[in-house]
């Protein structure tokens, strides 16, 4: 006898390619998903890491404050050991520089550091290819120099901490006259008649990110034991970290 084997029909084979693309189309949607949300992850916790890194490197440097070190400017002028300015942003003298496990010839233990907002489109916040980014806002940076008075050689290197930032402000809480209260200028302008400075205290910094996530920090800085010196009106020669190199 003959066998009776028989193949498949043409419905059979349509109807078994139409399911194979059915779940090659499916797993394509899924690999596609599975990537996009793997990108979006890896951005947000790009994100969420410049941000922990900025307030990191803002706290440390407002606790390790030398209260009591002014430096000299390119005119020989006295600048407060923490001063805020519209243009150049926040500058700040620093302790604890010198304790770095990457640098082994000797350096100041003190270090100037400034913060500013650059806008896109300038030298330290330079265009995107990406319009929509740069409307978002500028870019936080942080500078230092190698030695803290100006000879009229200061140079500063620049770090770009985040990007997009929207806003930077701070507030300054100091005591005054035997009395607690918020400044939003450092150093303070003094009441007419009034002698002394106030004792800072603590100081305050808000982020606004291109993201619209915004951040308050409120950081306790070391007091000074002569609050004269924080409008940098004495002398600052004395100190050993005034010329510290790499």
């Amino acid at each position: 006898m003959m066998s009776s084997a028989r193949g498949f029909t043409l419905i059979e084979l349509l109807i078994a390619i139409a399911i194979s693309a059915i779940l090659a189309v499916g797993t394509l949607f899924l690999v596609q998903a599975s990537r996009t949300t793997y990108q979006t992850l890896t951005v947000s916790n790009e994100y969420q890491s410049q941000l922990t890194r900025v307030i990191r490197t803002l706290t440390n440097d407002f606790t390790q404050w030398a209260p009591d070190r002014p430096v000299k400017d390119a005119f020989g002028d006295n600048q407060a050991a923490m001063h805020l300015d519209e243009v150049d942003g926040l500058s700040l003298t620093r302790n604890g520089w010198g304790l770095s496990q990457f640098v082994d010839l000797e350096r100041s233990s003190l270090q100037r550091v400034q913060y500013r907002l650059a806008v896109p489109g300038s030298e330290l916040c330079p265009w995107l290819d990406e319009e929509a980014e740069n409307d978002k806002g500028g870019c936080l940076v942080r500078s230092h120099t190698l030695q803290l008075d100006d000879d009229g050689s200061l140079e500063w290197r620049h770090q770009t901490l985040l990007r997009p930032v929207k806003t930077m402000s701070f507030s300054f809480m100091a005591r005054y006259d035997g009395e607690t209260g918020e400044f939003d200028k450092w150093p303070p302008d003094v009441p007419f008649g009034q002698e002394g400075e106030p004792d800072l205290f603590a100081v305050e910094f808000t982020l606004t990110t291109g993201e619209g996530d915004a951040i308050t920090r409120m950081v306790a800085v070391p007091r000074n034991p002569d609050p004269t010196t924080t409008g940098g009106n004495s002398g600052s020669n004395e100190e050993s970290g005034g010329s510290g190199a790499d």
